[in-house]
């Protein structure tokens, strides 16, 4: 195993996927989490009609935005040596102020009390 991770093979096979990106992907400000994604999946074009974007990208892109406000959150606690399951009472104080009519977080389109905020959510 440990001379196949080794192998040139390996080494090229990483240095291509970094290499390959495209411009919009170099510029991507998620990048960091997700690298592009693996190259089977660079078969869609960027906005700008580059070839080897990964299909995932709205979701990538989708996913790490949205967790962005709860990982920073919990960084700080982290760093302020308390807690970072604290954001737990935090969600739950901040959900208590929510009216039920009102939109629900996630981008959804449905209302809180028919999303995250219903009880079988």
């Amino acid at each position: 195993m440990l001379d196949m991770v080794a192998s040139q093979q390996q080494r090229q096979f990483g240095l291509d996927k970094r290499d390959t990106l495209p411009q919009f992907c170099l510029d991507c400000d998620v990048r960091f989490a997700c690298h592009g994604g693996c190259p089977k999946d660079r078969f869609t074009r960027t906005p700008d009609g580059e070839a080897g974007l990964n299909y995932l990208c709205p979701g990538f892109k989708a996913f790490f935005h949205h967790i962005d406000a709860p990982m920073q959150f919990m960084v700080e606690r982290l760093r302020a040596g308390e807690a970072p399951a604290d954001i737990v009472q935090f969600y739950a104080a901040e959900d208590a102020k929510r009216g039920r009519n009102e939109p629900c977080t996630c981008g959804s389109g449905h209302k809180w009390k028919h999303c995250h905020g219903s009880v079988t959510a």
